[in-house]
């Protein structure tokens, strides 16, 4: 019998194609040792939890009434969400000093 965290483990980052077009244009994607797409700087399974919790608040600025629900969990959104843009950044700037260094290579 397997546990809950045993399935999160191995459940994938699940995307709408506009996230995926946008995550992909902001840099914001790649993919772990197993081949599974995930969030710069983050594992699969933050990347699950950081999504979930990002469609959460979006729904909270619709909805005022669930903005009053839910604090939970806004410290851990607030670290994953530094170490993530952080990690992106990084693949912008080394992108950048390619096409520096390269620039025939654009």
């Amino acid at each position: 019998m397997r546990h809950k965290g045993a399935e999160l483990m191995d459940a994938p980052l699940e995307l709408t194609s506009g996230e995926e077009e946008a995550l992909t244009l902001d840099r914001a994607l790649t993919t772990d040792s197993k081949g599974r797409l995930t969030l710069v700087g983050l594992t699969v399974e933050e990347s699950i939890w950081y999504i979930e919790h990002k469609r959460q608040w979006l729904a909270e600025r619709v909805n005022d009434t669930l903005r009053r629900k839910s604090r939970e969990g806004r410290k851990r959104y607030l670290e994953l969400y530094e170490r993530h843009e952080f990690a992106r950044l990084q693949v912008i700037g080394a992108e950048h000093e390619v096409r520096a260094e390269n620039p025939t290579k654009n």
